[in-house]
């Protein structure tokens, strides 16, 4: 048969040269794959602190309406109708600019979402828009349609509280 170093040499080279394809072959992958990772961690993280933006300028639109709505502690304190007519009309006028920074912040919530926060977002900005709404059927705070406000105002304080609670569930890392 002859030299048989030859064909050792033959297969060993081969055998090389396969390993180092394989080998290259597989790095080549890995490297895809811990680059496909890292990207989708990356956006993971973008996603994640976009929506946290978002739910925290909803929260802080929402607070700083709820600041006007707690005004009516003033009203109640008033001496005289007119002063706290005085009061309440400042409160209407202020709370129309915050229910504006509540409805842009909940726009941002529903295009960040996930569903059900985007739907609490909605519902947060309809009870805004129902309490302001009786607030500006207010004239001194003594009439009837306080009850109808207050009550109002209660609904919108929770859907912030049910809206925080979903909202930091949507956060959570798991």
């Amino acid at each position: 048969m002859g030299d048989s170093g030859w064909w050792v040499a033959v297969v060993t080279g081969a055998t090389a040269l396969g390993a180092s394809w394989i080998t290259t072959r597989g790095n080549a992958r890995s490297v895809r794959v811990e680059a496909e990772v890292t990207a989708h961690a990356g956006h993971v993280t973008e996603a994640r602190n976009r929506r946290r933006d978002a739910y925290r300028e909803l929260s802080a639109a929402a607070h700083a309406l709820a600041e006007v709505f707690w005004r009516m502690e003033e009203v109640d304190h008033a001496r005289t109708r007119t002063e706290r007519a005085r009061i309440i009309e400042d409160m209407q006028a202020a709370s129309r600019h915050r229910l504006s920074d509540v409805t842009k912040a909940g726009r941002d919530v529903f295009l960040e979402g996930p569903a059900g926060v985007a739907k609490a977002a909605a519902e947060l900005r309809r009870e805004a828009i129902a309490a302001h709404r009786l607030l500006l059927q207010l004239e001194d705070g003594t009439e009837d349609q306080r009850t109808p406000y207050d009550s109002a105002y209660r609904t919108f304080r929770d859907q912030h509280v049910r809206f925080l609670d979903l909202a930091r569930t949507a956060l959570e890392v798991r």
